[in-house]
């Protein structure tokens, strides 16, 4: 996609997103429980610089902006995959109930907490994030890439 369409695009969601993370971020530093000790050095690990900051939220459903609108997508075309089993959004961290052990994806999460933090918080990680996705796709943004590099130790089998 053209840089100027990417910079419109970009330029038009990202109050929204940034007011989005923020409330979703508040709700999880509220409720949400503080890494255990080897998830702060996993989080250490991948770079997190304040890991006691950090929540985590399980959740039944990881919640996603524009949910209702990407539900009728998919029911109607079949065009999306299932939601997002975690969420980082700065410090906080959805994850889906039933992944709440997952290591790898907790990593991942964790991973882009450090991203957030590397960027300057969170308007300047959406502004790069949302770059990324819409120039390169979701699959192949660099964010994603250091996010799954970061978990593959953690989804092999132990010796693997």
């Amino acid at each position: 996609m053209k840089s100027f369409w990417v910079d419109l695009l970009v330029k038009a969601t990202l109050p929204l997103g940034t007011r989005w993370v923020r409330k979703q971020e508040a709700a999880i530093l509220r409720e949400g429980r503080p890494l255990r000790e080897w998830e702060r050095l996993w989080a250490r690990n991948v770079g997190v610089r304040r890991p006691e900051e950090v929540r985590i939220l399980p959740v039944p459903r990881v919640p996603t902006p524009g949910q209702t609108f990407t539900v009728i997508l998919n029911r109607v075309f079949g065009l999306l995959s299932e939601g997002p089993t975690g969420m980082a959004v700065n410090y906080g961290i959805y994850l889906e109930a039933s992944q709440a052990t997952n290591p790898s994806l907790l990593v991942h999460e964790l991973t882009h907490v450090a991203q957030f933090e590397r960027l300057g918080g969170v308007e300047a990680f959406l502004r790069e994030y949302l770059t990324q996705c819409v120039r390169d796709g979701y699959w192949d943004s660099d964010f994603e890439q250091e996010a799954r590099e970061a978990a593959a130790p953690f989804s092999r089998p132990p010796g693997g």
